[in-house]
């Protein structure tokens, strides 16, 4: 069966069209980019890899579901996919200098219409950058939190972005309104293109989740020196009976001084609360984590929002560098049981003191009713579930009155 006829039948079944595709070829699809914009839709049931191998949307693209997905985009006959696990993201790649944000469609149309906020200087350059791609960049839009995948092929010249110091030094970066921020990212080992990343084909990945509408596009940025002290793993936050507990891992620091904890009530005015002093210098395998936590014993009633600022010690009589972590939230109203905490947990899962007074014993199981947790006392400590995979955990507790409570617990990383 021809490619394209294999097109038209997932079009027909999977795909719903906000405006009509202009026009098609073997490898294609293109849709309308000005007002109103074409955008092609998937369902939350479609996967990755529905258009076959090569093929793409050469416009906007909407996928339904919080399932990572690759959106099949590309422009002026280049397949450049991006992923994301945002609800309802929709997203298009512009293969053209950021600083013009114009391209270019055979299917016709006013195409001097830009992405909002466009053009994008790619001179102004926030901290941690040297550069920014001057060929291509991706208009991503939603509003639930994912982490962002980009790609990059010959074209996208990335030994020339970096100048030749290897793919460590290449980022990601997104524009706030008036500059380019950098946000931290790792090379896939196998990238979006199902290869291994290397310089003339791969991809890279946000190391934070984020909500796509913070920024207006995102395009392939280059790392200054000395940019990045940390490289963090893991931020969650928990309400701990009547106190806010912070949790955070890193896999590597370099020059890294230390953390700065912030606190917001709408995520805009901030706060510090507190430092805590690195400990990890030299540490750079994934496989080897430092772990840090801190308390807020005076959270604010109603919402706290936390986020960590990342800073690295000071050279050469220049302002150290830093990094901002994402946003967390913990809200304070209403918390109906302050028994098991942090919820998510990451490293350990403590017990509330009235538990601990009258617990005769506490079973922890997996999601396959597996025991991976049994006791007949529970101490200060907590339970340690660092080694235990990530998951939804059932916790039940039988109490010294005979009465027994179950927990459901979140294992994630």
């Amino acid at each position: 069966m021809p490619r394209i006829y294999s097109i038209i039948l997932i079009v027909l079944f999977c795909w719903n069209f906000h405006h009509p595709a202009l026009a098609q070829d073997n490898s294609a699809i293109f849709t309308k980019r000005d007002s109103p914009v074409g955008i092609v839709s998937f369902s939350a049931a479609v996967t990755s890899g529905v258009l076959g191998q090569g093929a793409f949307i050469d416009g906007y693209i909407k996928k339904a579901g919080s399932a990572l997905f690759i959106f099949p985009v590309g422009d002026n006959g280049a397949f450049r996919p991006f992923a994301a696990a945002s609800d309802q993201a929709v997203g298009a790649y512009y293969g053209v200098n950021p600083a013009v944000a114009i391209t270019s469609n055979p299917a016709g149309g006013d195409y001097g219409v830009l992405p909002a906020g466009g053009p994008f200087n790619t001179g102004r350059l926030g901290d941690g950058l040297s550069a920014v791609s001057t060929r291509e960049y991706w208009d991503i839009n939603g509003t639930s939190p994912s982490r962002i995948t980009l790609s990059w092929n010959d074209n996208s010249a990335v030994n020339a972005l970096v100048t030749n110091r290897g793919l460590s030094k290449l980022t990601i970066a997104g524009w706030d309104g008036s500059r380019w921020v950098n946000l931290p990212a790792s090379v896939d080992a196998t990238s979006l293109f199902g290869q291994p990343s290397t310089s003339s084909s791969g991809s890279l990945t946000t190391i934070l989740d984020i909500v796509p509408n913070t920024y207006n596009v995102y395009t392939l940025g280059a790392l200054s020196e000395g940019a990045l002290p940390v490289v963090l793993v893991s931020f969650t936050a928990a309400a701990r009976e009547h106190t806010s507990y912070l949790e955070w891992r890193t896999s590597e620091e370099i020059n890294s001084s230390h953390f700065e904890i912030e606190r917001s009530y709408d995520a805009r005015s901030w706060q510090v609360l507190g430092q805590v002093a690195a400990r990890g210098e030299g540490l750079a395998t994934p496989s080897k984590t430092v772990q840090y936590d801190f308390t807020d014993e005076h959270p604010l009633n109603g919402a706290n929002f936390y986020r960590l600022k990342m800073i690295d010690r000071a050279t050469d009589g220049n302002d150290p560098d830093f990094a901002y972590s994402r946003i967390v939230k913990v809200d304070m109203d209403g918390q109906p049981d302050w028994a098991v905490y942090p919820n998510p947990v990451a490293e350990k899962l403590f017990f509330s003191q009235s538990v601990r007074q009258n617990l005769a014993s506490a079973r922890l199981t997996d999601a396959g009713g597996r025991t991976v947790y049994a006791s007949r006392e529970a101490t200060a400590e907590g339970i340690d579930v660092s080694r235990m995979p990530p998951g939804l955990y059932l916790l039940k507790f039988s109490f010294t009155d005979g009465l027994s409570k179950s927990y459901k617990v979140l294992i994630n990383r």
